[in-house]
């Protein structure tokens, strides 16, 4: 895992809780509070009990998605993969967490199994200071998330884009640029070009 992955996948062990989304058997979404219960080179690890859907869920497609918010009221989104990790994963979550023992005490824990997020991608995203700030982020194979918009060689120069931006992150150029890591991703430039020139990186 690189520095960069590394940094925000401490952030969510630090945050410790997050809305962790899955889709149920009828294409459903569905969403609950867990936590990160432990963080380190091989990605993160959740735990939770064989009776519950979300087990299920998480056992049947091998997804999840999370979300959570920073003190300093800055967010965190990542969408991976996982996998079913050795029981003694289990024995580690309550050494890490001892207030676990509390909930699961004595050889109850066992009920309960570790997932390891083993590989995904993810955002960084800080509303509270001007500009704004994002960074994306990925490890276990990956790719970092693509999207936001891109001013293409259609562009004619007029600079109503750069009038419209609510952030102020296009500056002039042959075509003109969007910084995309101060950019809200509004699409406000896009309906405003009047020739079409700014596309979604999504589309």
């Amino acid at each position: 895992m690189n520095e960069k992955a590394k940094k925000y996948v401490t952030m969510f062990r630090q945050v410790k809780i997050a809305s962790a989304a899955t889709v149920d058997a009828w294409g459903h979404p569905q969403s609950r509070i867990i936590n990160i219960m432990i963080a380190n080179d091989d990605g993160m690890y959740i735990v939770t009990s064989k009776g519950k859907p979300f087990y299920k869920q998480l056992a049947a497609s091998g997804e999840i998605a999370l979300s959570a918010m920073c003190p300093e009221c800055q967010s965190l989104k990542f969408t991976g993969r996982l996998r079913l990790a050795d029981k003694k994963w289990v024995d580690e979550v309550f050494l890490q967490n001892p207030g676990m023992n509390e909930v699961y005490p004595g050889d109850s824990r066992y009920i309960l199994d570790a997932f390891l997020i083993y590989a995904g991608s993810g955002e960084w995203f800080d509303l509270l200071h001007y500009p704004i700030n994002r960074e994306s982020f990925s490890y276990g194979g990956a790719d970092e998330e693509v999207s936001g918009f891109s001013i293409t060689d259609a562009c004619i120069g007029c600079g109503r884009c750069a009038e419209a931006c609510p952030q102020q992150c296009i500056t002039p150029g042959e075509p003109y640029q969007i910084a995309g890591d101060h950019c809200l991703r509004c699409g406000l430039c896009q309906e405003t070009c009047p020739v079409g020139a700014v596309i979604n990186l999504n589309d």
